[in-house]
């Protein structure tokens, strides 16, 4: 007897453990059936030229289906919801950063985003985040995921949030239009500097372009000095030498670079025993797996090669099977042997889909 894949997602919830290929089928399933798939898939399945129940027997073949990034940009929200969690809570919608074009839509069930808070709470913990202090965020909010999981984070570590808002949309568009991002950063350290002369700050996640330019302020980088235990940096590229510089203005901070896609719903998990530039990340399979391609091929690159990555995710909410990303990386062995791969020293493409990537400050 075959198990739906809500059945299976509720057994994970508690054990974490299943046979990857049995979770790919009953994602399919799930996907494709008239009675639970969503009408995005439903209306796609007919121009795949493969039936996706049948033929699709491994991640492996997952390459198989288009990328659909398009369709998330201007397909109404009620398509891509599937019938079959029509009596769940409505689900969050959240928009992508429009590096690539315009923002992309992602449904967060409410089932998801309490795994990944689980997920995230648990990782933070184990790095040395320092639950119970102050933490400032300034990272992107209004439309963007990491605002709201970045709140319900605070609460379950117990840690007072100070946030700072960032539109990377404003900022890459002024850069993209041949102007500077340097008024903006001005604007954001003239509110970090606020919250961080008066608020002993424990924790900090910013993107490494904000963080240099709060070095170049001493005042700012003496007081964080004296109360900050834990850094992470998300949104744009830190390189090996911006981490080391940062690494010694700040002794005694644990520092992560943390690496994620709004396509795949969560960050990457950052594997223990590595940091900084040099950190390896792992999905989260079999919700999230990694490829790292040739980008004429789309076949993978060898081990210790550099590639474009491929992200995917499967779940009871969202089914993103293909999605190529604009970043390249390092193909790596998965951890412990797991599905799909791991991903070392990830940084953007020069471009995506002919167009120039821009990072800006995110």
């Amino acid at each position: 007897m075959t198990r739906s894949l809500l059945a299976i997602e509720l057994e994970l919830e508690d054990t974490e453990t299943v046979d990857p290929d049995e979770y790919l089928r009953a994602a399919l399933r799930w996907h494709f059936s008239e009675k639970t798939g969503s009408p995005l898939w439903l209306s796609l399945a007919g121009q795949l030229g493969f039936d996706p129940v049948s033929d699709i027997r491994s991640f492996a073949d997952l390459g198989r289906f288009p990328d659909i990034a398009a369709h998330l940009r201007d397909r109404p929200v009620e398509d891509l919801i599937p019938r079959g969690l029509a009596h769940e809570p409505v689900p969050s919608v959240f928009e992508t950063g429009g590096t690539t074009g315009s923002p992309k839509r992602l449904l967060y069930t409410e089932r998801w985003i309490r795994r990944t808070l689980g997920w995230k709470t648990a990782e933070l913990r184990k790095a040395g985040f320092p639950a119970g202090e102050p933490w400032l965020v300034a990272m992107p909010s209004g439309p963007h995921a990491f605002g709201h999981t970045t709140r319900l984070q605070a609460k379950a570590l117990g840690s007072v949030l100070h946030t700072v808002d960032l539109d990377p949309r404003w900022v890459k568009k002024l850069v993209s239009s041949g102007g500077s991002p340097d008024t903006y950063l001005t604007h954001l350290i003239d509110q970090l500097g606020h919250i961080i002369r008066t608020q002993n700050i424990g924790a900090l996640t910013t993107t490494p372009p904000i963080f240099a330019e709060l070095l170049l302020h001493e005042e700012l980088t003496d007081r964080l000095r004296r109360t900050l235990k834990y850094l992470a940096f998300a949104g744009a590229h830190l390189d090996e030498d911006t981490y080391d510089i940062i690494a010694d203005t700040v002794p005694g901070t644990v520092i992560q670079n943390l690496y994620g896609s709004t396509m795949v719903l969560t960050t990457a998990k950052p594997r223990a025993g590595t940091e900084g530039a040099s950190a390896v990340y792992d999905g989260y399979p079999p919700f999230v797996v990694f490829a790292v391609l040739d980008p004429e091929t789309r076949r993978p690159v060898a081990y210790g090669e550099r590639g474009q990555v491929r992200m995917t995710h499967i779940s009871s909410g969202v089914f993103v099977p293909n999605n190529l990303e604009r970043d390249s990386a390092i193909r790596l062995p998965a951890a412990d042997g797991g599905v799909g791969d791991a991903i070392g020293s990830p940084r953007p493409l020069a471009a995506f889909d002919g167009e120039p990537v821009i990072e800006g400050v995110y």
